[in-house]
């Protein structure tokens, strides 16, 4: 398939991801006072793994742009026994490459349906966004809003590339949560509707056709509950004994 380009409906002008990946690896530094504390969204990690994490992710995305191909992970040789220092100087690399190549040049990326730069603009920005939630989550404190055209770009990215597609086409790798139904999610008077089957997802923005069962709440709700962040606090209509194995597929693909 040819590289989809930027489009305005689904995607953030490029510098706002920059800025977003700026804006949440500070807060998530900020905030960060125990290394130790548990990670409540990432069971067996604490905000150190965390951090460390978040560092090695940026170098990653940094070497496969430089030779747009997929280095080995984990990448060998990182200092990671300072984890603040880490992610500070993997921030300033990625941003730097990022900004350097721009979004149109085509590189390496796991998603066939885009091999531009810009998929890892985006990608990075809402990697971090998630990741600032959790340690956020991990110092105790208030979880900060995610903006509404942010929130909304994650719920998108999440669908469309991590939950649409036929996933399941080996018998022996069939999904744990084979539901099969109609889904509408909306946030903002945004929506998208998921045709789910045992093989395959199928995701459609804004279609009304008949749905079993609809799920609607703000952009930040939405996706942080897709991201397995927070509860689902949600407006529920239809079958909402749908809701856990959706959640299930979720947790699948999202991982």
């Amino acid at each position: 398939m040819a590289p989809r380009q930027h489009d305005a409906e689904t995607r953030l002008p490029w510098d706002l991801y920059l800025a977003v990946i700026r804006t949440e690896v500070d807060r998530a530094l900020q905030v960060t006072d125990d290394l130790d504390a548990p990670v409540p969204a990432c069971p067996g990690w604490t905000a150190r793994d965390l951090l460390e994490h978040v560092g090695l992710v940026f170098r990653h995305k940094v070497e496969s742009i430089r030779s747009a191909s997929e280095p080995p992970w984990p990448l060998s040789g990182m200092d990671t026994s300072d984890v603040r220092r880490l992610v500070t100087e993997e921030t300033a690399t990625l941003l730097a490459e990022l900004q350097q190549r721009g979004p149109r040049e085509i590189r390496h990326t796991w998603f066939p349906d885009d091999r531009s730069n810009g998929f890892w603009f985006r990608r990075m920005a809402l990697e971090a966004t998630v990741h600032r939630v959790d340690t956020e989550q991990a110092a105790g404190g208030p979880v900060t809003p995610i903006e509404d055209e942010v929130a909304l770009d994650g719920i998108d990215e999440f669908l469309t590339v991590f939950v649409g597609g036929p996933w399941w086409d080996d018998d022996e790798e069939l999904s744990g949560f084979p539901v099969d139904a109609r889904v509408r999610i909306t946030a903002d008077g945004r929506s998208w509707t998921l045709a789910l089957s045992e093989r395959e997802v199928l995701v459609t923005p804004g279609d009304d056709a008949p749905v079993d069962l609809a799920v609607e709440g703000s952009p930040h709700e939405v996706y942080l509950w897709m991201w397995g962040r927070a509860p689902a606090d949600l407006a529920l209509e239809g079958r909402k004994d749908l809701l856990e194995q959706l959640e299930g597929r979720f947790a699948e693909l999202g991982n």
